[in-house]
């Protein structure tokens, strides 16, 4: 299993587009074999601020989440061109393993 993040924030008065890109993101990501769990959230204190959270089984189903046509249309095309470029924090993170010891 693995863990994607990404936080960011949109150009001042984009905020309801981006509501409706990632909410249909989601229920897109949901159809899609290998991702076991999609959510996005709105900051409360700032309503610019998204955060989207993917739980994939592996790379395979990450990359093949990313090579789906809704997320190069919807996603690339649209929503990038909505937040600011560097406010823009994405990460992948693999499960700690019970007894494991993480390398600094």
């Amino acid at each position: 299993m693995m863990s994607f993040s990404a936080t960011f924030l949109v150009y001042p008065g984009r905020e309801q587009e981006v509501v409706r890109i990632l909410l249909d993101h989601v229920e897109q990501a949901k159809n899609e074999p290998g991702v076991i769990v999609t959510h996005v959230y709105r900051s409360r204190t700032d309503p610019r601020r998204f955060f989207i959270y993917h739980e994939l089984t592996d790379q395979a189903a990450f990359d093949a989440h990313r090579a789906t046509q809704h997320y190069g249309a919807r996603i690339l095309t649209h929503l990038y061109g909505m937040l600011e470029p560097e406010s823009l924090e994405m990460d992948i993170y693999d499960p700690l393993l019970s007894g494991e010891v993480p390398n600094p």
